[in-house]
């Protein structure tokens, strides 16, 4: 073998061991390449976050010489675009539902419509977010569960979807506005927000015309 084969094996064999020792270190904690048994030590949150009021977000955040509160506002700001894309995929579920049932075809507007909804939603929900638990991974990496509870989620949603200023098209508006539409809205938030067996829409309260004297 001359020089100039076994100086290109060489070069090859080096470049595929320091790749292999690369991805080992920059192997994160719940990666593709799981540590199972050190998950075991794991919140049963972390693993899988749930919140049976609600939705849960999850975020982390490794925890450096900056400080601890840095890497708690870090995790935090990563469980808040958690949330908020949970919110977003509810909302476009939902309306795909909803507008599908009250006869309202797929349009600019509708889809306009929606994503005003969801942009409200997302900027007042997620800043009202709870932080419920807090724990540090055995790497020093600071994991946070944040929840929303589906009653303001609700609220939101239906203060939005109410709201004028969201809405592009006037026909589309007086549409969704309409007392059967509104029954199937609260129907939709329901299915997609959580069940509430114990509310009903407010029943309309009869006119009761005073006698004149």
């Amino acid at each position: 073998m001359n020089i100039k084969k076994s100086i290109l094996i060489l070069t090859i064999l080096t470049t595929a061991i320091l790749s292999s020792c690369t991805a080992k270190e920059s192997k994160p904690e719940l990666g593709s390449n799981v540590d199972y048994k050190r998950m075991r030590e794991y919140p049963k949150w972390v693993i899988q976050p749930t919140y049976d009021k609600g939705i849960a977000g999850i975020g982390s955040a490794k925890i450096t010489d900056l400080g601890f509160d840095f890497a708690r506002k870090e995790a935090m700001a990563s469980a808040r675009l958690d949330l908020g894309g949970q919110i977003k995929t509810k909302v476009d579920g939902l309306f795909k539902s909803y507008t599908s049932k009250i006869g309202v075809g797929d349009s600019t507007s509708v889809d306009s419509l929606a994503e005003n909804i969801a942009k409200e939603l997302v900027s007042i929900d997620i800043k009202g977010a709870s932080l419920k638990d807090t724990w540090i991974s055995p790497g020093d990496e600071l994991f946070v569960l944040m929840t929303i509870d589906r009653e303001r989620l609700v609220e939101s949603t239906t203060k939005a979807i109410n709201n004028s200023n969201n809405y592009t098209d006037e026909n589309l508006k007086l549409k969704i506005k309409a007392e059967s539409s509104q029954a199937e809205l609260q129907r939709e938030l329901n299915t997609y927000f959580g069940s509430f067996d114990n509310v009903e829409l407010p029943e309309k309260q009869p006119v009761i015309k005073k006698e004149e004297n």
